[in-house]
């Protein structure tokens, strides 16, 4: 019997959020899934089908109330619910979410999208799954040498354990990417309305948003993190270069000098807007790892090496 609609659906929705590595990748996932060469085949039509609408459907965006209910209320444990987020966020046309005002004054805004960040050790040594990079984990209790500043006492420069436990959260946490954060580059009584905001100038603040949650997949706080992976736009492009000088985790026009890699800023996505005025708690001052993250045997997400 030919696999379901539902069946297919799962299936291609749990192959995008594990972010399958090229089309032999798939190709063996799609032959171990239904070894029936019929089956096959009728996946493959599917597929194509899928594809086609996909396609279509990417200049049209998800309404902005929608994403926002997605991102706070689903699980992020379930390979569907973060295929679903990431197509959501990775669309051509995909709706910006406004984050509020700073004591420096400016207004910021979330511009969509699930890989901003990258992995410090983008191969970790594991026997797990490795969750695909839109899922990373951040070890708050490591200190890598570049870029030196302010070295804090007993702390390892790289994580060199395997995590085997179902990870306590203790030094660490584990996060969903879902935007890069932007500043309004005008001034701020030439924002009145969403069509304002719509039309910009907005300018990128080398900070990325994300969701924290915990093993149980609901979402935990909303955090800022630091790129200290910044694409080369001079040269190939590539994100191969850390961050080596003192010039990092600054917000644009904040004069207080206050330099940080990791910060919270709301307690859920929802008390987002425009007109309201965030905080930073939770603040590290030193930089920090990010590392891959990998599923457990109980479909939790953990960071996949720790101190």
């Amino acid at each position: 019997m030919p696999p379901t609609n539902e069946e297919c659906l799962a299936f291609w929705n749990e192959q995008h959020a594990k972010g399958y590595d090229g089309l032999r990748s798939r190709l063996n996932a799609i032959r171990e899934k239904w070894p029936a060469t019929a089956n096959q085949m009728a996946y493959y039509d599917w597929s194509s089908r899928r594809a086609d609408n996909e396609m279509a459907q990417a200049m049209v965006p998800v309404p902005r109330e929608d994403l926002v209910t997605m991102i706070a209320t689903m699980n992020y444990n379930r390979d569907t619910d973060r295929g679903r987020l990431v197509n959501a966020l990775e669309r051509a046309v995909a709706p910006w979410i406004p984050v509020g005002s700073y004591r420096n004054g400016k207004i910021y805004r979330i511009a969509p999208g699930a890989f901003g960040l990258r992995a410090d050790d983008d191969d970790p040594k594991t026997n797990r799954e490795v969750v695909s990079d839109n899922v990373l984990g951040v070890n708050t209790n490591v200190q890598p040498t570049v870029p030196y500043r302010s070295r804090k006492a007993n702390f390892s420069e790289v994580s060199t354990k395997s995590n085997e436990s179902d990870d306590s959260e203790i030094g660490g946490f584990v996060f969903h990417q879902i935007g890069t954060l932007q500043y309004w580059g005008d001034k701020v009584e030439n924002l009145r309305s969403y069509e304002d905001a719509a039309r910009g100038p907005w300018l990128p603040t080398e900070f990325c948003v994300v969701i924290r949650f915990g093993r149980s997949g609901t979402a935990n706080g909303v955090y800022l993190i630091y790129d200290f992976y910044p694409r080369d736009e001079l040269g190939d492009g590539e994100r191969d270069l850390r961050v080596d000088n003192d010039n990092w985790g600054q917000l644009p026009g904040d004069c207080s000098g206050q330099q940080f890699s990791v910060a919270k800023i709301a307690n859920e996505i929802t008390e987002l807007r425009f007109g309201r005025t965030f905080e930073l708690t939770h603040v590290l001052d030193y930089p920090i790892e990010l590392v891959r993250t990998v599923k457990t045997p109980e479909d939790t997400i953990i960071r996949a090496t720790i101190a």
